[in-house]
C-alpha cells in the first residue's frame, strides 16, 4: 500500500464518526457521582449520539449544561455532536469551554485536535496533542492521532515511537497500531520489524487478505520471492478472484531468489477499522 493510500484511509477513520462516547457503565458511574446526571440528560444524549441522531443529542446535552453549567463533560459531549453534524464553529466553542473549566481535560483537547486537523491546522493540532501527552504520556487517543500526523509528515521514527507506546498499552494484538507501525518500518527499510508486525496481525486475523498482501510485498523487497509467492497464494485461496494478487504472483514467480528489484506497489485496499476512540 502506498503512503498516499494509507494516509487517506487513516484520515477517514480518525476524522469520521468513530468516537469515544461513555460506555453504559461509565454513564451509570456518572449518574451516581457527586455531580450526577440531573434529569438523565447526559445519558439520553449519549444514546442519541450513538444512533447518530445528533440534533436530539445536542438538545439533551444542552439541557444537561443548563442543569450543571460548570461540568465540562457535557460541553465536550455537545462539542463532539456539533463536530459530527458539521457545525465546526459551535464545536470549537464547546471544546474551549470544556478546557476552560478543566485545563487537564484530555478528551476535549484531543477532540479539538481532530477538528484542527480537519481544518488543516496541523501545527495547532500537534500542540494540543503534545499538551495532552505531557500530562498523560500514555493517552491512547492522543498517541494514535499524533502518530497519524507523523505518518502524514513522513516522520517515520516519531510515528513508530507513538504507535509502540499505544501497542504496549493493550493486552490484545493491536491490529491498527501494528499495521501502521509496520508500514512506517517498511519505509525505513527495517524489513524484519515490518515483518514482525504484519505477522502478528496475520496470527490474530488469519483471514486478513490485506495483511498477507503487505507481508508479501515486504518479502519481495527483501528478495524472499518464495515467501512472497506463498503469501500471494494464500490470498488467492481466501479470495480467488483477486486480480492484484494474480498479477503480482506471476511477477514474483518469474524472478530469481537473488533478485532484489521491487515488484509494483500493491493497489490500495481497505485497512483494518481503527479502534474506537
Amino acid at each position: 500500500m502506498t503512503l498516499r493510500s494509507l494516509i487517506c484511509l487513516v484520515l477517514i477513520a480518525l476524522l469520521s464518526g468513530v468516537v469515544a462516547w461513555p460506555t453504559t457503565a461509565e454513564a451509570r458511574r456518572s449518574r451516581s457521582s457527586v455531580s450526577g446526571d440531573p434529569g438523565g440528560h447526559t445519558n439520553r444524549g449519549v444514546k442519541y449520539a450513538r444512533k447518530k441522531e445528533y440534533d436530539k443529542a445536542i438538545a439533551e446535552f444542552t439541557k444537561a449544561i443548563e442543569a450543571q453549567p460548570k461540568d465540562p463533560k457535557n460541553y465536550r459531549n455537545r462539542g463532539l455532536s456539533y463536530r459530527l453534524s458539521g457545525q465546526a464553529a459551535k464545536a470549537r466553542a464547546d471544546y474551549a469551554k470544556a478546557i476552560e473549566l478543566n485545563p487537564d481535560a484530555s478528551g476535549a483537547r484531543v477532540e479539538r485536535a481532530r477538528l484542527l486537523l480537519r481544518q488543516k491546522k496541523t501545527g495547532a493540532a500537534l500542540k494540543e496533542l503534545d499538551q495532552v501527552l505531557e500530562s498523560n504520556p500514555r493517552d491512547e487517543s492522543a498517541l494514535r492521532l499524533r502518530a497519524y500526523i507523523y505518518l502524514q509528515q513522513k516522520k517515520w521514527d516519531k510515528a513508530i515511537a507513538d504507535y509502540t507506546i499505544a501497542i504496549n498499552s493493550i493486552a490484545k494484538v493491536d491490529i491498527e497500531g501494528r499495521t501502521r507501525r509496520g508500514f512506517a518500518n517498511r519505509n525505513l527499510k527495517k524489513y524484519d520489524l515490518a515483518l514482525e508486525d504484519f505477522t502478528k496481525v496475520i496470527e490474530a486475523q488469519p483471514k486478513d487478505v490485506e495483511a498477507y498482501r503487505r507481508r508479501a510485498y515486504v518479502y519481495r523487497l527483501m528478495g524472499e520471492n518464495e515467501k512472497s509467492a506463498a503469501d500471494l497464494e494464500k490470498i488467492l485461496k481466501l479470495k480467488p478472484d483477486d486480480a492484484d494478487a494474480k498479477e503480482r504472483l506471476k511477477y514474483v514467480k518469474k524472478m530469481k531468489p537473488a533478485k532484489v528489484k521491487a515488484a509494483p506497489s500493491p493497489k490500495a485496499k481497505a485497512s483494518p477499522t481503527p479502534a474506537k476512540r
